[in-house]
């Protein structure tokens, strides 16, 4: 009966996975960053994020994730990283609002080797931040 107690909290804990997640940024600068529920949304509408806050797109897989600014309000820092941790692409992302064709108006940023995470951050909270870094992720994915 424990065994299988156990065994629920296991898998009720692994099905629901966190919230957020605390990084740590080769700058020192820690972000309180929120899972992605909807990554084709995310954060766009916002009006504003709060310094050292930002969001993490999970990939179950190193890819190319591509981003657009598609009615996203404020400018970003998106930072592309490996399943090691390692920065292999970082860009500052101006918004793309109220364009009359934002398929071909707006930017799309894809990097230039594959990453497991995208982060998005204030741009400011990114200054100093440089491809091959490591960042640490708290807890470990």
């Amino acid at each position: 009966m424990i065994k299988q107690l156990i065994l629920f909290l296991v898998l009720v804990l692994a099905e629901t996975g966190l919230d957020s997640y605390l990084i740590t940024l080769p700058n020192d600068v820690k972000i309180e960053a929120e899972v992605a529920k909807d990554k084709q949304k995310g954060l766009q509408g916002r009006k504003s994020l709060c310094p050292n806050c930002g969001m993490i797109f999970i990939y179950d897989r190193e890819a190319f994730p591509s981003f657009w600014m598609k009615d996203t309000l404020i400018e970003l820092a998106i930072l592309w990283i490996d399943s090691d941790g390692i920065i292999v692409h970082i860009v500052n992302a101006k918004p793309c609002i109220g364009k009359q064709n934002p398929y071909s108006e707006c930017k799309v940023y894809t990097p230039l080797r594959p990453a497991k995470y995208v982060l998005e951050v204030n741009p400011k909270d990114a200054t100093g931040v440089e491809l091959g870094t490591k960042i640490k992720i708290e807890p470990p994915l």
